[in-house]
């Protein structure tokens, strides 16, 4: 489990691990036919998961509570993220 200087948290789980199944993957419809783009799936209890798209059910999955979360979409929308 990662903890951030808010008290957010946020626990990773290996690929292909178990976890608690609610709703379906989802990714931006602007990805199109972009491969390199990230996952999102509500886990419930105020957590979301968060995979690569391109690992499908091998990849790892972050799972942020909704502060975590918050804090992420933050950092992308301001472009602290980006690759360049």
């Amino acid at each position: 489990m990662i903890t951030d200087a808010e008290g957010s948290t946020a626990r990773t789980r290996p690929a292909g691990a178990a976890g608690p199944k609610r709703g379906s993957w989802r990714k931006s419809r602007l990805c199109g036919a972009n491969t390199g783009c990230l996952e999102v799936r509500s886990l419930g209890a105020g957590s979301t998961g968060v995979r690569d798209s391109v690992l499908d059910e091998s990849s790892p999955v972050i799972v942020l509570d909704r502060a975590a979360l918050a804090g992420f979409l933050g950092h992308i929308k301001a472009g602290r993220l980006d690759l360049k």
